[in-house]
């Protein structure tokens, strides 16, 4: 077969198409990247708690996040593996859970809900914001309730909500301040209880009139779960330390004098205590989009804050960056929200931080009583991300396995002759030395 070379015009057609072909593989291997949860990156992977012993079958439970404090959602059993007393330990698909599967632990759960008088103003579709608000948070209180996996034949603990309004009062508005008291009447009722939806709908009967007074009620809130004995149980408890958070959401800013003293003091409180996590949300138009629509050339800040040209109304601003640090520093997310529907896909989010465990089971190898042993995780997400979890210890405390056949036979063998060397001889001994007395 006699073959022509390409001319010049073909020889372009060619290298263009096969530029095109790589382009639109890596254009669809990012598009299948963004769109498949396991392929998020896992930065960090924690062993919530301690792992829990049954006999000498461990239990352990992971959160895996990105780099945004975000849950890693949607990995497979094949993404994950043990390390036990420093070495690997194979477990069986079967003794993996998706956070899905898992039985939730006990959670208790603030909302605090803004509910000054900008709370009124309409969102970017044109719902007033109390009434995306209050619909999102049913949303999220639904998926709360409906979290315990079907047909499981282990009790499971539906997530207890106490859904806070907040704000303080003005001249004409009583406001609603946030105090001990007041959080000690706000009763936790479980996620999927009516009590909660008629409060909420007694919420949407309301006009919120108040002014936004932030840093005061999530430091109320701080103490009282971290005060109150009935939201933790003793740490030599096998049953699980509930999971405490409050999720914070805001159309505004802390608007009180000494605003950086107030944050300072609130940041010390929330390091001192590290296992109540923050969720915070903003509900309206972010900094970025303010200076836009004002025409700032920047983000806003709370000096443009005011009337006339060039300033950004007092109603509008909702402070991005103290949203963010005040999550950033209880390992929690910080989210932004322009309408309803947004809003309620952030919760669900929070929802997933709180609750989003995997879990792993295994037979401890060469267990005994008393023994102390450390487990490790590695969460694998794709070819590149590798991250371990800190170690856990644990303890077998009591364990019974079934000896092999042929030791108790042994073990019944040897109390056999135990008896007949103990009992049935010296009786036979003694019964002869009688008889040959009477025969002499």
């Amino acid at each position: 077969m006699n073959i022509q070379p390409m001319d010049k015009n073909s020889t372009d057609l060619f290298t263009t198409i096969a530029s095109s072909i790589r382009k639109l593989s890596l254009s669809a291997l990012l598009a299948l990247s963004l769109g498949n949860p396991a392929w998020s990156q896992a930065k960090t992977a924690e062993i919530v708690g301690k792992p829990t012993v049954a006999k000498a079958r461990v239990t352990v439970r992971i959160k895996v996040k990105d780099a945004n404090d975000k849950p890693v959602m949607g990995l497979q059993d094949t993404n994950f593996s043990l390390i036990v007393d420093r070495k690997p330990l194979k477990f069986r698909g079967k003794d993996w859970k998706s956070p899905d599967e898992t039985i939730p632990p006990p959670a208790f759960i603030i909302v605090l809900l803004d509910y000054s008088g900008s709370m009124q103003q309409k969102d970017s579709q044109g719902t007033s914001k109390i009434e995306g608000a209050l619909k999102a948070i049913k949303e999220f209180t639904t998926e709360l309730g409906n979290r315990c996996p079907k047909n499981s034949t282990v009790e499971c603990p539906t997530p207890k909500v106490s859904i806070v309004p907040f704000g303080d009062p003005g001249p004409a508005c009583e406001g609603n301040p946030v105090n001990q008291k007041v959080l000690a009447q706000k009763i936790f009722l479980p996620a999927n209880s009516f009590q909660l939806n008629d409060y909420l709908d007694s919420l949407a009967a309301q006009k919120p009139c108040a002014s936004t007074n932030i840093y005061e009620p999530l430091s109320k809130s701080i103490q009282f779960l971290a005060t109150d004995p009935s939201f933790s149980v003793p740490e030599d408890s096998k049953q699980p330390q509930p999971r405490l958070s409050v999720v914070l959401l805001s159309d505004g800013y802390h608007n009180k004098p000494n605003e950086e003293r107030d944050f300072n003091n609130l940041l010390a409180l929330l390091k001192r205590n590290e296992k109540i996590t923050v969720h915070t949300l903003g509900y309206g138009f972010t900094p970025a989009q303010l200076g836009q629509k004002y025409g700032l050339g920047r983000p806003a800040k709370r000096s443009d804050i005011g009337k006339g040209d060039r300033k950004v109304p007092e109603e509008v601003f909702v402070d991005e960056n103290r949203l963010a640090e005040i999550a950033k520093v209880t390992g929690g997310i910080a989210e932004f929200s322009p309408n309803s529907q947004a809003v309620a896909e952030k919760l669900k989010l929070f929802l997933n931080a709180l609750l989003g465990e995997y879990e792993i089971s295994y037979e401890q190898p060469n267990a005994e009583k008393g023994s102390k042993h450390d487990v490790e995780v590695v969460v694998q997400s794709d070819l590149a991300a590798k991250v371990q979890s800190e170690s856990a210890s644990y303890r077998i405390e009591f364990f019974e396995t079934p000896l092999p056949l042929t030791t108790r036979m042994m073990m019944l063998l040897g109390v056999l002759v135990a008896i007949g060397a103990g009992g049935v001889l010296p009786f036979w001994l003694w019964a002869n030395h009688l008889k040959q007395e009477m025969e002499n």
